[in-house]
């Protein structure tokens, strides 16, 4: 059984940026491939698409729609696909 993988809000959005969750693409449960766009998020008045680091399966959103949080904090958290070798 494969363990759980952190997706935080990667830094690209700044050092300690501040964001608001603006949308989940997808629910717990549902499957989605890397480079897909996975949450949207607003910070101060520019709203950005975070994709998806790599393919898994969502297993809990940590931080919701409206909720605020940082660069490099965990906004979910879910089962990496396994590599195919």
């Amino acid at each position: 059984m494969a363990g759980l993988t952190d997706i935080p809000l990667p830094p690209e959005l700044g050092p300690e940026a501040e964001c608001v969750i603006v949308l989940w693409y997808k629910e717990p449960g549902e499957a989605f491939r890397e480079g897909e766009t996975l949450v949207e998020v607003q910070t101060g008045k520019v709203a950005y698409e975070v994709a998806a680091p790599f393919s898994g399966t969502l297993s809990e959103i940590r931080v919701g729609r409206g909720e605020t949080a940082v660069t490099g904090q965990t906004i979910a958290t879910a089962v990496r696909e396994p590599a195919i070798v």
